[in-house]
Formats: C-alpha cells, sequence, structure tokens
C-alpha cells in the first residue's frame, strides 16, 4: 500500500539543539529540526503528534555547546550554538533510514515552544548537529499524548518505532527510498 495524500510530504532542513532528553532521559537520541521547516511543510496546520517515514543526513555538522541547561530554562529549549568541525558523517553520510517524528509541545515535558524531534532507528557513532537532514514523512501514527511516567512514555515510543518499521516494510513505501529527493 502506498502513502495516502496528502502524504508523501518532503522535508529539507538541518539539525538544531533540542532539550537534549531524548538520549539522556529517555535513551533514544533524537535530531532535531526547526518546528517551523514542520509546520511549512504542508502537512495539515495543527496536526501534532507521532509521524513515521525516512530520514538521510548528509554534510558536515559539529559540536553542540549549551549556554543553559534544560533545567535554567524550564519548558524553553536551552540557548545553544553549533561549533562547526568540518566532518563529514561517515558512514551513514547518504544512507537513507527509517524514522519517527514527534511534531507538538511533549505535554510529558510541558514545553512552552513546539518542537519537532526525529528518532532516526540507527545507531549513530557520534551527533551530528548542523548536519543537513531530509525526510520523507509518509504517515500519521498517534496524536501526541501526556504519561504517567517516563517508563510509559518510553513504552510507547517503542511502540511507535515497532509501527513505523511494519509500515516501511509495506512495499509502497519501500519505493520512496529511491525517490529524486533523497539523491
Amino acid at each position: 500500500m502506498p502513502p495516502v495524500p496528502p502524504y508523501p510530504v518532503f522535508i529539507d532542513s538541518h539539525v538544531i539543539g533540542g532539550f537534549g532528553r531524548g538520549s539522556s532521559d529517555l535513551g533514544i537520541p533524537t535530531a532535531n529540526i526547526p518546528a517551523s521547516d514542520f509546520l511549512a511543510s504542508g502537512i495539515p496546520k495543527g496536526q501534532t503528534g507521532i509521524y513515521f517515514g525516512l530520514a538521510k543526513i548528509s554534510g558536515t555538522y559539529g559540536t553542540l555547546v549549551r549556554h543553559s541547561s534544560p533545567e535554567e530554562n524550564g519548558p524553553k529549549p536551552p540557548a545553544t550554538e553549533i561549533v562547526r568541525t568540518e566532518k563529514s558523517i561517515v558512514p551513514e553520510d547518504g544512507v537513507v533510514l527509517p524514522m519517527v517524528m514527534s511534531v507538538g509541545w511533549n505535554p510529558f515535558y510541558g514545553n512552552s515552544e513546539p518542537s519537532a524531534e526525529v528518532h532516526i532507528v540507527h545507531k549513530f557513532a557520534e551527533q551530528f548537529y548542523g548536519a543537513d537532514i531530509k525526510l520523507a514523512v509518509l504517515g500519521y501514527i498517534r496524536p501526541e499524548q501526556n504519561f504517567a511516567s517516563v517508563d510509559a512514555l518510553i513504552e510507547e515510543i517503542m511502540n511507535d518505532i515497532r509501527k513505523a518499521k511494519e509500515f516501511l516494510a509495506e512495499d509502497g513505501f519501500k519505493q520512496i527510498e529511491s525517490n529524486e529527493f533523497f539523491k
């Protein structure tokens, strides 16, 4: 079964700093993109929640320098900058990989600004802040929701990853990997 309109939606963006909770709190690292890139993508306005699709990282990247901590900023992302080291991403540079993406307010953490957090289903050797990221959003899994505990949140994210893998194994989705967008 191929993606159903409005999907696929293609987003060309770059990786920015976030709260740092994906790796540290959840053990599920995320590549954050500006929420404005997602909101301008053609996805129905205001549809927060969990999406699935494909991602490709490329280009050079750097190290994230935090000028404040998430604890100091509360529900706002900490002040950060990316110091370019001009490294290329090896060996994943240019490889199309499965992803799940959370878009919205993260009610469990009480964010005061929307975020777009992409979990690429792959274990990277290092972080890649500032790298280019191309996303093919292929479908919607569920609305965002609050959770009673971190463990309940992690369990639901693992369910989202499992569902994304199942969808992406279907023939209609596999062909998107070779789409001209990813070349």
